[in-house]
């Protein structure tokens, strides 16, 4: 601005693959940005045209796993600040109007920024059982960093500070396509564990299901009804399908790629 300090500047990365259900309500909401940049995975939906209609610089490139990919999408904005969206989430205006400000403030001490994620399951906005998460999302792009993990574990270099307003996450508006996403994703991370010498562990399961009770029963899931029920109980079936496929491994089943930390799970 004249006569001031110069404004920053916001890109929103969305990593995507065959997301035309959800790329248009994501990107509508973040029309506000400097710059959004979509890093697709090869998609064959329309995802694309969509995506560049909405006015976001679209660059294919193969999945590497989402660390690798998401470090990528971040090398390749332009602005000061990154957001980090999934396709199937949207900024609330609330949200929108923090990060705004957040921009705006040069003097600002914080190098990110925890957001709020509301999970919708089967119709309905879960508001117990521990289904309220904090996600780093938002931060300067020259002090993150997205080691090359299976799971998004971004690593701010500096204050992380709160938003709390919140993304809406559409998690599972169908029930089965969420839990197949899921559950394939479950193995995918077996895999990858078990060549860095991870083994099935009996307790992990019986831990499973004492998270199930903790999540359902201690934290109020079951005030969400059944959609509480078939979400608190998706997080002990994703253990111990985990744990079913180290089984598998450790009695000599084969691996389905010598590098499963790079496969798609979109």
């Amino acid at each position: 601005e004249e006569g001031g300090e110069p404004t920053m500047t916001l890109s929103v990365v969305v990593l995507t693959r065959n997301e035309a259900e959800n790329i248009e309500r994501c990107l509508k909401s973040v029309q506000w940005a400097d710059e959004i940049v979509v890093i697709d995975d090869e998609s064959t939906d329309g995802t694309l045209k969509i995506a560049e209609r909405l006015g976001a610089r679209v660059i294919v490139h193969s999945w590497e796993g989402a660390g690798a990919q998401y470090a990528f999408g971040i090398a390749q904005a332009r602005s000061d600040w990154v957001l980090i969206l999934d396709a199937d989430e949207e900024v609330t205006a609330e949200l929108a109007n923090a990060i705004r400000k957040v921009i705006a403030d040069t003097s600002n001490p914080f190098a990110g920024y925890k957001v709020r994620r509301v999970n919708y399951v089967l119709g309905r906005w879960l508001r117990y059982g521990g289904w309220q998460e904090w996600v780093l999302r938002l931060f300067l792009r020259e002090r993150v960093t997205s080691p090359p993990t299976l799971h998004p574990r971004f690593q701010v270099d500096g204050k992380v500070g709160v938003l709390p307003y919140p993304i809406r996450h559409y998690m599972a508006p169908d029930l089965w396509a969420w839990w197949e996403r899921s559950f394939r994703l479950a193995r995918i991370e077996a895999e990858a564990e078990f060549l860095h010498g991870e083994r099935f562990n009996g307790l992990a399961v019986v831990g499973g299901f004492w998270k199930f009770l903790r999540r359902f029963l201690f934290k109020g899931g079951f005030l969400d009804g059944w959609a509480g029920f078939y979400a608190c109980l998706h997080r002990f079936l994703y253990i111990a399908i985990k744990q079913a496929r180290l089984l598998e491994l450790q009695r000599g089943a084969p691996l389905a790629t010598r590098q499963p930390e790079s496969l798609s799970f979109k």
